[in-house]
């Protein structure tokens, strides 16, 4: 019997030394390091407003967010030679696109500029009393402005 035993020992180091040989690790050695700061290189084929990605874009994306949103669908495309794999049209037209949200945004600015501008001169003549708006005596005042005194309001209850 103790030959059995050793024939089933045997087997059992044949079948781990089989697994390991299937299951073998990959010889890279990642740290958490390498994976927060390792990107590839990417093609964007569509929108994607979440992530502030747009059709066109070449940019660098981080593999967790290709594989698990952006190349479902030809979404993007991965990038492995700059020459053949960039679409060139693609990247015109996000390039086009950049440019005239830039001139837009300069466009903004300078109208919300002049605005600011209008109004502190607007207030800087009101402090320096240049556009005095009095009201003349005969015009009547508004409830608010009526000085309303305890003797001319009646309060049932309240005695006076």
């Amino acid at each position: 019997c103790p030959q059995g035993i050793y024939i089933q020992e045997s087997q059992l180091k044949n079948k781990e030394a089989s697994r390991l040989k299937m299951f073998r690790s990959t010889q890279v050695c990642l740290s958490a390091l390498t994976k927060r700061t390792h990107r590839v290189k990417i093609q964007v084929l569509k929108d994607f407003p979440r992530f502030q990605l747009f059709k066109g874009q070449v940019t660098k994306a981080k593999p967790s967010l290709m594989r698990n949103y952006l190349h479902n669908f030809n979404g993007a495309k991965y990038i492995l030679d700059e020459e053949r794999d960039v679409d060139m049209e693609l990247l015109r037209s996000y390039q086009a696109r950049e440019l005239k949200l830039a001139e837009d945004r300069q466009l903004l600015s300078k109208y919300q500029e002049m605005e600011a501008q209008k109004k502190i001169k607007s207030q800087k003549q009101s402090v320096f009393g240049d556009e005095k708006q009095d009201n003349p005596k005969g015009e009547k005042k508004g409830l608010l402005d009526s000085e309303i005194t305890i003797e001319e309001v009646k309060i049932p209850g309240l005695d006076m």
